[in-house]
């Protein structure tokens, strides 16, 4: 059994290949091309699966993509996404057009989602009954594992702890969903960067105010090189960070009663300097229980989004009869 999984970004594109004993084969990284339109994308994208099925000819190939957004994991539509940058969709039939050009029917799912997958097969080894994984990038993203079982939902769309609201939805800062007061606003890329640039406006003077000025483009790191440094503004952006994490994260327990919780993404790089405050909002609950005992941690690996991809592929081709 080869599993072939592929994790759509808004910039790049992650492709992993692997069995059903967890040996990745291949992996390739490459950017996502929006020249060509969706159509063409998924061409690209088709051509490479159709390379691996006749690479793996003798063995049965199942594939898995994981896209950010509503995804409808039955219909296999990517129904909405702020990320992407195709013009030519709405309501994209992903999954159909990538079935015609390969002849795999894929299974689709939320990209936090099959991170979810990924970190709890590979990461947990299946240790933990209730789950929450967080993705930590441009957008943040949520996959669940309840009672031992990938959950999302009722129509596909549970995990989305980055559109929790956490702050006023009249005043609160603007989140790349239209909405105002979105956890994402305030510990994704873009509310982090948000922060950054009002801080060397408040501080031009600052070591962290020098660092952004030295780069061409804003990075996390930056915010974490300055915090490594000493820097107090950036120091300061990253306890904020972790107190408003925290917030979206306690909520999570208390509706869930999880007992465990694991941060991925770029963001998460910069856990040293966000996970004290983060803890402490924690250990500040009132109802103490859910809290006691519950595990948090920071995956290890990048790229988990599309490791689970592929074992979700071959976990659910392997719950269906042979052809």
């Amino acid at each position: 059994m080869i599993g072939i999984g592929i994790d759509i970004g808004g910039t790049f594109v992650k492709l992993y290949v692997m069995n059903d004993h967890g040996k990745i084969f291949r992996q390739e990284k490459i950017e996502t091309d929006y020249t060509q339109g969706a159509k063409g994308f998924i061409a690209q994208i088709g051509h490479f699966v159709n390379d691996l099925k006749t690479e793996f000819a003798d063995q049965r190939v199942s594939v898995c993509v994981g896209a950010p957004g509503d995804v409808d994991p039955a219909s296999g539509v990517l129904r909405y996404n702020p990320n992407l940058k195709f013009t030519d969709v709405k309501d994209w039939p992903l999954a159909d057009q990538l079935q015609k050009i390969t002849a795999i029917r894929p299974y689709m799912a939320n990209d936090a989602t099959l991170a979810a997958w990924g970190v709890y097969e590979q990461e947990l080894k299946r240790q933990g009954t209730n789950v929450l994984i967080v993705t930590l990038g441009t957008g943040v993203g949520g996959g669940l594992i309840l009672n031992k079982e990938l959950y999302q939902g009722s129509h596909g769309t549970a995990g989305e702890i980055g559109h929790m609201k956490i702050a006023d939805t009249q005043t609160g800062p603007l989140c790349g969903c239209g909405a105002r007061g979105c956890l994402e606003a305030f510990v994704g890329t873009i509310g982090i960067k948000r922060r950054a640039v009002q801080s060397t406006v408040d501080h031009p003077d600052s070591l962290l105010a020098k660092e952004l000025a030295a780069q061409p483009d804003f990075k996390i790191e930056h915010v974490a090189r300055a915090a490594a440094k000493g820097s107090k503004q950036a120091l300061q952006i990253w306890q904020d960070t972790g107190y408003y994490l925290g917030i979206g994260i306690a909520n999570a327990v208390l509706l869930l009663d999880l007992d465990t919780v694991v941060l991925t993404g770029g963001v998460s790089g910069a856990a040293p300097y966000f996970m004290p405050a983060l803890k402490q909002v924690l250990n500040n609950q009132q109802i103490k229980t859910p809290f006691q005992k519950l595990k948090l941690s920071v995956s290890q690996n990048p790229d988990i989004g599309g490791v689970g991809a592929a074992l979700y592929a071959i976990y659910r081709a392997q719950q269906e009869p042979l052809p």
